[in-house]
């Protein structure tokens, strides 16, 4: 059965409410009982409700603004008919707070409220973690001096190493070595806090990648060789120079081949490769070492991480120089890629995006 409008319902309706609105009754002649729809009437929205009983059907409006509660009891009292009473029910069974719209706007309400105390524990947490990272880097800059003059004193002491005994010269060593890692612990502190803050400064210059990885590698072949272990460099040339802050991108690469060189084992060859690759300078260095397990290379590059591999050998560290590694290497716009296989060793890769030269130049 089709359903037509009244001339005087259809004359109060908004013209985009007709369509819904004929759809909405032909359910409710079909015997289907419908809330699913708002209607514009006489320039107000209205929530439609209808109910066929017999050959009769039930309607009410409700505006939306209002308690719909009170239009049942309305419904309820109208005439005392029956289908009005079946009408307010089924109100009240699809409205369970019997408050649709004071549930909606406690509803919003609470939700305004979660946001406000978010925003406000965000912003504690902000504020904490500044004051750990300006914690942090206090208390190691106050130790870097007096460990640096120990490390000083260390170093008379052994060059005159022909006036003491074994054990004396031994144990020198060993002090040497601890106060060695301790003021590495302090400069990994000290540059962590100042990436975490945000006060990392690019000084930026004209630096040929290759210069860099040469210059690295010239250092750790000295590291390298006390265990035995070569380091390989191969170069592409020639390669366009980039603007780099020459002394942190430094840094990252030799935290990549010391690492590197500490996990290899004896006798074993890490290499060392510069190339471009579309638009991007790279630095791989691969070793044969242990390899990291897939499911551990989501916390690579977290601070205070040590992976399994890592534990499982002698070498000390806390876990900061991946992760400072990849901050100083996203201050230049750059991004740090590895790829690893336990038992097999690790590649890890450093991509600097080279910029694009018009005017005659090289892209």
């Amino acid at each position: 059965m089709d359903v037509q409008l009244s001339p005087s319902f259809f004359g109060c309706m908004d013209a985009k409410s007709l369509g819904p609105a004929r759809m909405f009754f032909q359910s409710a002649v079909s015997g289907e009982f419908s809330r699913s729809i708002t209607l514009r009437l006489c320039g107000s929205e209205v929530q439609c409700f209808a109910l066929r009983a017999g050959e009769d059907i039930a309607t009410i409006a409700v505006p939306v603004s209002q308690n719909a509660a009170a239009f049942a009891d309305a419904a309820a009292a109208a005439g005392g008919e029956e289908p009005f009473r079946t009408l307010a029910q089924a109100i009240r069974g699809t409205d369970s707070s019997y408050d649709l719209w004071d549930e909606l706007g406690r509803l919003n309400n609470e939700l305004v409220t979660s946001q406000r105390e978010l925003a406000r524990t965000v912003a504690e947490l902000q504020r904490l973690n500044a004051y750990k990272n300006e914690l942090l880097g206090v208390a190691a800059h106050d130790l870097r001096n007096p460990l640096s003059a120990n490390l000083a004193f260390i170093d008379f002491l052994l060059e005159e190493a022909d006036q003491f005994n074994d054990q004396q010269v031994h144990l020198l060593s060993r002090l040497r070595n601890n106060g060695s890692f301790m003021l590495r612990l302090v400069d990994d502190v000290l540059t962590f806090s100042a990436v975490e803050a945000g006060v990392v400064r690019i000084n930026a210059e004209s630096t040929h990648l290759s210069h860099v990885a040469a210059s690295v590698v010239d250092t750790m072949r000295i590291v390298g060789e006390r265990r035995h272990i070569d380091i390989d460099l191969e170069m592409q040339d020639p390669l366009p120079p980039l603007m780099l802050d020459q002394v942190k991108i430094t840094q990252a690469v030799q935290n990549l081949v010391a690492n590197a060189v500490k996990y290899s084992p004896t006798g074993a060859t890490v290499t060392v490769r510069v190339y471009r690759e579309e638009q991007w300078l790279v630095v791989d260095v691969e070793d044969r070492g242990p390899g990291i397990p897939a499911e551990e290379l989501s916390q690579l590059f977290k601070p205070f991480t040590r992976l399994s591999t890592a534990l499982a050998t002698t070498e000390r560290s806390v876990g900061l120089g991946l992760s400072i590694t990849k901050r100083l290497i996203e201050a230049h716009g750059g991004r740090i890629a590895v790829e690893s296989v336990v038992g097999r060793g690790s590649k890890f890769g450093v991509l600097l995006p080279v910029p694009e030269l018009h005017a005659g130049g090289v892209s």
